[in-house]
């Protein structure tokens, strides 16, 4: 045998005594990156369930300590002070802790529905205001401020929704100005400046039949159902300082709804009346008011947002979401082709 092919057969000897080693080798360093990285996956899991758990916790005692301060200022509100106030009515001070429990409300729970209570407050307070007799012109001046103060903070809180759908992929807002004039009058001009609607008109038309207190009797016209349908009714109804975008809207198209918030209301009777309880900001607002004949004077925005939008108090619990993704996977785990017949 020629020295080369003694080379060559050295060589493939020397290959096939290592062969099992190489290959036991390459099997254990596979094996290594194979746990090396389920251990990462492993590991990636455990944190993502960790980080769930801590915010699924964290969901649940934050829900735990809102209801315990919802419930704690729920009962000093009705326990103490509509109580006070019904012993003495004239009791201003019993109806400014009204006020300033509806706004401890409004602050920590702005997707609860607490509209029939700033309303009926404000019932309270608009009957002593206009009472043919029973209180002095003193006591009537404190009504009417502390009304305004509660109005304020309905007033606050609508927008503050409004704000907050508003800045939703697809919501667009629009100004309206309602002017009532000394012949009864009622004119709707629409605020084009004021609208963010992004050069997108908003399709739909406000009429206004009646203007009262802090109160506007409107209906909405949606023209493109207007123009399809001859049968279309206009949705109608009365908004206040109280209407909350996030619970108070309507669908008017399978892809929009709409929402109204009663921004200002002002009525020129009360300069007189109630000149030395107004804000100075709005002294001079009352003035020009008067002296162009406008006898009542109001803005509201309507506000464009998705029909398919799901508020705070729709969406489910994380600790339901995790719930059904475990049961999910544990109904694939348990499906067709796993121990069936």
């Amino acid at each position: 045998m020629s020295e080369q092919g003694k080379q060559k057969k050295d060589l493939w000897d020397i290959l096939n005594a290592l062969g099992p080693a190489l290959i036991a080798a390459v099997v254990a360093v596979l094996g290594i990156m194979y746990n090396s990285q389920q251990a990462e996956i492993a590991k990636s899991s455990e944190m993502r369930q960790v980080y769930t758990n801590i915010m699924a916790q964290r969901e649940t005692s934050d829900n735990s300590i809102r209801a315990t301060m919802f419930e704690m200022l729920f009962n000093a509100m009705f326990d103490k002070g509509l109580d006070a106030a019904e012993r003495n009515p004239e009791d201003i001070h019993a109806l400014k802790k009204q006020v300033m429990f509806l706004d401890l409300l409004s602050r920590n729970f702005d997707t609860v529905d607490i509209k029939p209570l700033f309303e009926d407050l404000d019932r309270t307070l608009s009957r002593k205001i206009y009472s043919p007799e029973g209180y002095s012109i003193q006591q009537r001046g404190d009504f009417f401020a502390l009304r305004g103060e509660l109005r304020r903070i309905g007033r606050n809180l609508s927008v503050k929704q409004l704000n907050a759908l508003a800045s939703l992929s697809g919501s667009a807002v629009t100004r309206f100005v309602i002017l009532e004039t000394g012949d009864g009058e009622i004119q709707v001009m629409k605020d084009e400046s004021a609208s963010n609607a992004n050069g997108q008109a908003l399709p739909v038309e406000i009429k206004v039949s009646d203007m009262a207190d802090g109160m506007l009797d409107i209906s909405l016209e949606y023209r493109k159902s207007k123009a399809t349908d001859p049968g279309f009714k206009a949705p109608s109804f009365i908004t206040t300082f109280y209407d909350l975008p996030y619970i108070d809207n309507t669908v008017l198209d399978k892809d929009m709804r709409v929402g109204v918030v009663l921004s200002k209301c002002v009525n020129t009777s009360e300069l007189d009346r109630f000149r030395n309880w107004l804000d100075p900001k709005l002294t001079r607002d009352y003035e020009e008011l008067r002296d162009s004949g406008i006898t009542q004077y109001a803005e509201i925005r309507i506000i464009r947002f998705p029909a398919e939008y799901i508020g705070n108090r729709d969406r489910p619990y994380l600790q339901d979401i995790i719930h059904s993704l475990v049961e999910e996977q544990k109904g694939q785990s348990t499906g067709p082709g796993r121990g069936g017949h």
